[in-house]
């Protein structure tokens, strides 16, 4: 495909879909957390366990799914994916015990885990490097508009009918994304499956470009998500803060990032991908320690928001970059392969959290993902525009 094509929308937007189900699943539980350790008989840094539990599945299934997809094609393992998804959600409505929960969170983690592998694999086969920047911001949008739309809409309802009704409405949104990929995106092409020569997973560490590719998701997921999970509980605990209320600060947090994200892969697309992916995780660091000092009121808000844009910035350029290092024939198993990374850095970093958010306050897990986001910039030595 010839980069100054006119570019396809539909794609984009049903891949957007994807990862907004996927990424609702995963942000609603920081909301949620308090009425699952409440219900369930724990303390929230206990079920935090739950986070742990998903991000280790999904690294370990993506190892498998990334590779399928290289073989068989990226369609039918996504629309696989979403069957799971839809059926582990439902799953989840009926759940009674703190221990069920934890397992069928393992099983939401393996859909997951398929959902965005395939979904990015997909993007960065179908849209030259040229216009990937927008596309993946358009795709990036899914992880914010899941804080706008889905967390506080969740959050909502979980305060009135309780939180097993949100992973019921999951199961039926499951359902109808699986309907509309079915029958919107491409067809897998039989010239698309490719066969590879004789490749071993291990390659992926032993090329400086790929390891920093590598090493960059691990901390960028990590970091973020060791820090909005806490959010609610720190809101609630110190605060005195209701769970409505917490809903609608991560909708703000979601419409500043959501404005961002389009906008920052557009940018990269013309300013430099690299570029972008530096600054923007500079200035997040930073501000991850500064939120986690301010009390309840407007500034936290502001804060949050400009936190928001900063985390969102980095998303789409990395994902743009980093599926470029590799052909495509061999795009599917990289992608699985940072993926994996991503959701290993979430379940330490998570697990390192949950630890300090129990001895030592909100202020402890701050700084372990500023410390975390700081190191992004350092891997951007060995990550090259092609």
């Amino acid at each position: 495909m010839s980069d100054d094509r006119v570019f396809q929308w539909t794609v984009a937007l049903i891949l957007f879909g994807v990862l907004f189900l996927g990424v609702s699943d995963t942000q609603l539980v920081a909301p949620l957390l308090p009425l699952i350790a409440r219900d369930l008989g724990t303390t929230p840094g206990h079920a935090g366990i739950i986070v742990t539990t998903y991000s280790l599945a999904a690294a370990a299934f993506a190892l498998f799914v990334g590779p399928l997809s290289d073989r068989i094609g990226r369609k039918k393992v996504l629309v696989s994916g979403l069957a799971l998804f839809g059926l582990a959600s439902f799953l989840t409505y009926h759940v009674s015990s703190f221990s069920a929960l934890v397992i069928l969170r393992g099983l939401t983690g393996l859909a997951a885990g398929t959902l965005s592998t395939s979904s990015l694999s997909l993007a960065g086969d179908y849209y030259p490097y040229a216009q990937r920047g927008r596309a993946m911001g358009i795709l990036s949008m899914g992880y914010f508009v899941a804080v706008v739309a889905g967390v506080p809409v969740g959050a909502l309802a979980a305060s009135r009918l309780g939180w097993q009704w949100v992973f019921g409405c999951l199961s039926v949104a499951a359902g109808a994304m699986f309907l509309v990929a079915l029958a919107w995106l491409p067809a897998d092409k039989s010239d698309a499956i490719r066969r590879r020569s004789v490749f071993s997973v291990m390659d992926h560490f032993r090329k400086s470009d790929r390891l920093a590719g590598i090493a960059a998701a691990f901390l960028t997921s990590g970091g973020l998500v060791g820090f909005t999970t806490y959010v609610g509980a720190w809101l609630a605990t110190t605060h005195n803060i209701g769970i409505d209320r917490i809903g609608l600060l991560f909708m703000v947090a979601g419409i500043a990032a959501v404005g961002a994200s389009p906008l920052s892969g557009w940018l990269s697309d013309h300013a430099g991908k690299r570029t972008i992916i530096i600054w923007a995780n500079v200035a997040l660091a930073f501000l991850f320690v500064i939120v986690s000092r301010i009390g309840w009121g407007v500034w936290l808000v502001v804060g949050i928001a400009v936190l928001s844009i900063a985390a969102s910035a980095r998303q789409a350029p990395l994902h743009a970059l980093t599926t470029e290092i590799v052909g495509p024939e061999i795009r599917g198993e990289y992608i699985a392969v940072r993926n994996a990374a991503s959701q290993l850095g979430i379940a330490s970093v998570a697990m390192a959290s949950a630890s300090a958010f129990d001895s030592a306050g909100f202020t402890a897990v701050a700084l372990i993902a500023g410390v975390t986001t700081l190191l992004i910039p350092l891997s951007c030595i060995w990550l090259r525009e092609p």
